[in-house]
């Protein structure tokens, strides 16, 4: 992975042919992979491959005014898959929602 993030090139498992690719990377991770590469638990090299553009986005539970939009959200995509016709989330559900740790 690291020579495909480095050169955009890479051989097929067996292969002989050197194939280039185009491409953008996400990943995500909940764990502090500064702390990991300081601990010898994750790649340097790998690290500085992948933190060009970091974007930090905080735990739902420290941000607990976006809950109910999410909830909202998963109720809506989950009602159309499944054809059902659920409009609203109750009070106490979603305090529940907002409390859960």
């Amino acid at each position: 992975m690291l020579r495909v993030l480095q050169s955009q090139e890479f051989e097929r498992v067996g292969g002989h042919k050197t194939l280039r690719s185009d491409f953008r990377l996400l990943a995500a991770t909940n764990k502090d992979l500064e702390k990991e590469v300081q601990a010898s638990r994750f790649r340097q090299d790998l690290y500085f491959r992948l933190n060009v553009f970091p974007i930090h986005v905080p735990a739902p539970r420290d941000r607990k005014e976006d809950i109910p939009l999410l909830a909202y959200h998963f109720l809506t995509l989950s009602t159309k898959k499944l054809g059902k016709s659920i409009k609203r989330i109750s009070k106490p559900d979603l305090e529940k929602l907002m409390g859960y740790h």
